[in-house]
């Protein structure tokens, strides 16, 4: 999960938002013939650089391309009443999070991720339906440091050892650690599917390497770090980040990255 940055409004949802503050998300998706509804999906992506919210994939089929609300869309509660379905900030793209990958090699729900493994919980009554402290939102997550590290054995996301001085307004566990495992477990982001994907990236990242000390190539970190960063954004960028370390946080700064 890497930190979102959502182009300034006016869109067609806030445009739409002003002129119908009542009305829900199904009425938003089927107004002008859902030409709303596409333009508003294809500035969410492009915002996101085509990557999934959440998981960090490529989602280059807009037929799978989706939008997510972050707080449920159908809370209504009348004594605070707030339309998240058609709020800006409250909406972000995904994927289809597993269920419409080869249920033979990745069977479900195990292989479940994202928003489809969120909404797998809440459906469960193992996650609150408004779920702001129970995870990470990419909005809010700061650009430096990275919050997460990798399990180069295994592929899997993990918490770091360290967050000193880094807090978020309404966790609802006892640290910033337990936060970012809970946010990793919430969303399924270990699930075999998702750690083979980051496994490939190491074995490209690996074999780049081995090329390059073969060669006697000293720049192959620079190399990789313009390669991979300087277009917004290549699919697991999180992982690619965290492979190229130090290298990869002074490009980072150095372009001025806010997400």
């Amino acid at each position: 999960m890497k930190k979102i940055n959502k182009s300034v409004p006016p869109n067609k949802l806030t445009e739409y938002a002003t002129r119908n503050p009542t009305n829900d998300w199904e009425q938003f998706r089927k107004s002008s013939k859902r030409k709303n509804y596409k333009n508003t999906k294809q500035v969410i992506f492009d915002d996101q650089g085509g990557l999934c919210a959440f998981c960090e994939d490529k989602v280059q089929d807009k037929t799978k391309q989706q939008i997510e609300h972050f707080h449920s869309k159908k809370d209504n509660n009348p004594t605070l009443y707030h339309n998240w379905a058609l709020d800006w900030d409250n909406v972000m793209g995904v994927c289809s999070g597993g269920k419409d990958a080869d249920q033979n090699v990745n069977p479900l729900p195990a292989n479940l991720s994202c928003d489809a493994y969120k909404d797998h919980l809440i459906l469960k009554n193992r996650l609150s339906v408004n779920c702001e402290g129970y995870l990470l939102n990419p909005l809010h997550l700061p650009a430096f440091p990275c919050l997460f590290d990798f399990n180069i054995r295994t592929g899997e996301l993990k918490q770091k050892n360290d967050y000193s001085g880094i807090e978020f307004k309404n966790n609802q566990y006892g640290s910033t650690a337990e936060l970012v495992a809970k946010t990793i477990e919430h969303l399924n982001l270990n699930c075999d599917r998702l750690n083979k994907q980051r496994l490939e990236v190491l074995k490209l990242y690996n074999q780049e390497v081995a090329k390059a000390r073969k060669n006697n190539d000293r720049t192959i970190f620079t190399k990789l770090v313009q390669r991979w960063f300087q277009k917004r954004w290549i699919s697991f960028f999180t992982t690619r980040r965290i492979l190229l370390g130090e290298e990869a946080e002074n490009y980072l700064k150095q372009i001025n990255y806010e997400g």
